[in-house]
């Protein structure tokens, strides 16, 4: 048995040793509960990898490549367009021109074409050497005013003296005007059809030597082939006609057949 003095006294002495403490110590307490992974994780993140980064960027700027090749095709599309709208407007005036001067029934303007093609830049012209910088250019109409100006005149009033002053006034203020070479071919034909001949080789010739790589040389070549041909030049005319047959080129079958017809 435990003695009861014994007991007495370690319960007093426990008490005085509980009261010798400061008042203000506190008891540290411990969680005894088990502590998991996550919980030993820090709040920072985890820094990326470079190979991760690199991969984002890549399928971004394949995105971007996506959305410009699509620009692209888009842009190339009206592109070939208007090209296609150009060309449909040219010939639609080449074949109302070429009707007219040859004396056959004019074909009907579309209504949907522009018979000139578009000039967006305000080609300054050059003064004659009659006139001087004073006289300003207030007074001259704009390249593309001009060369309507003879158009109409050709194909609505059928002027063609009229016209031709347009044309030869279009050359004097726009040598190298958009319409220069045009205003030298159909000048060549204006004087072809009133029986003109050497101003009509002129004026082709002009053109061949002005403007060589220009959509109506073929047509030049063939109309001064039958020209020389008249004149009895036969060597320069073959020489001319054979160049227009192998150009792949309307006025190609023409000059076959003229050669043809003509033993050339």
């Amino acid at each position: 048995m435990v003695n009861p003095i014994r007991s007495t006294l370690w319960v007093f002495a426990a008490t005085l040793s509980v009261a010798a403490l400061p008042s203000n110590a506190q008891v540290k307490v411990i969680d005894s509960s088990p502590v998991t992974a996550a919980q030993t994780q820090t709040t920072a993140v985890a820094p990326v990898s470079p190979g991760a980064d690199l991969l984002t960027r890549m399928e971004l700027l394949q995105q971007e490549v996506l959305e410009l090749r699509g620009l692209v095709e888009q842009q190339a599309f009206e592109i070939k367009r208007l090209k296609q709208q150009r060309l449909d407007d040219y010939t639609d005036l080449d074949q109302r021109i070429s009707a007219l001067l040859n004396g056959k029934a004019v074909p009907a303007i579309n209504p949907g074409i522009n018979p000139l093609p578009n000039q967006t830049q305000n080609t300054q012209p050059d003064l004659p050497n009659n006139q001087t910088a004073a006289a300003g250019t207030a007074d001259i109409p704009s390249e593309r005013q001009l060369y309507r100006q003879a158009i109409d005149l050709l194909l609505k009033q059928k002027d063609f003296q009229g016209s031709a002053q347009r044309l030869e006034q279009y050359l004097e203020y726009y040598p190298q005007g958009l319409f220069a070479p045009n205003s030298q071919y159909w000048l060549g034909e204006i004087h072809l059809s009133n029986g003109e001949t050497e101003q009509a080789k002129s004026w082709f010739s002009k053109l061949l030597n002005d403007y060589p790589g220009h959509a109506k040389i073929p047509d030049a070549k063939f109309k001064l082939g039958k020209i020389h041909f008249e004149q009895g030049d036969t060597a320069t005319a073959r020489q001319l006609l054979v160049e227009v047959s192998q150009s792949g080129t309307a006025a190609a079958e023409l000059a076959r057949n003229f050669m043809a017809a003509n033993q050339l």
